[in-house]
């Protein structure tokens, strides 16, 4: 009788814990997002992204204040440096900085999309870059033995 009781003392509590209403929690995407990237062999990190729809792949750079893209990689995504337009972007380590601004109609990295994307067409850059305008989307950017962790929202 007692291990009878017993039984429906446990399984009417798991009934109560299933059926009881919890708080929920939730974010602007539904889920929170996280993408882990290794170092690379020569010290950065890198990520492939889709702009436009487009692959490209991106330096990460915290330090930088723009989304950049090399001519080869503006093109793919349907963009075109026009010569006409280039101006001065500021001072970058290896000097002056001229491009053309743009717009990016989307940039996917991982699940996180964001659409109408400041960004610039940089003249003669070898590397397109990943900066803050993309970057402050997340809510931690981590680096710790060899792994960036970007954890958004």
């Amino acid at each position: 009788m007692n291990k009878l009781l017993l039984a429906i003392v446990i399984i009417c509590g798991v009934a109560a814990g299933l059926l009881w209403p919890g708080k929920q929690t939730s974010n602007a995407s539904g889920t929170a997002q996280e993408l882990t990237l290794n170092r690379s062999s020569d010290g950065h990190f890198y990520v492939d992204a889709n702009v436009n729809g487009q692959p490209v792949r991106f330096l990460i750079d915290t330090g930088s204040s723009m989304v950049t893209l090399t001519e080869k990689d503006a093109a793919r995504a349907g963009l075109e440096l026009e010569a006409e337009r280039a101006e001065s972007l500021g001072e970058g380590a290896s000097g002056l900085v001229r491009g053309q601004r743009v717009e990016l109609a989307s940039l996917q990295v991982g699940k996180m999309k964001r659409t109408d994307v400041d960004a610039a067409i940089v003249v003669g850059s070898s590397m397109s870059l990943l900066g803050q305008p993309f970057l402050d989307q997340f809510d931690e950017i981590v680096i710790r033995q060899g792994e960036m962790i970007l954890r958004g929202r």
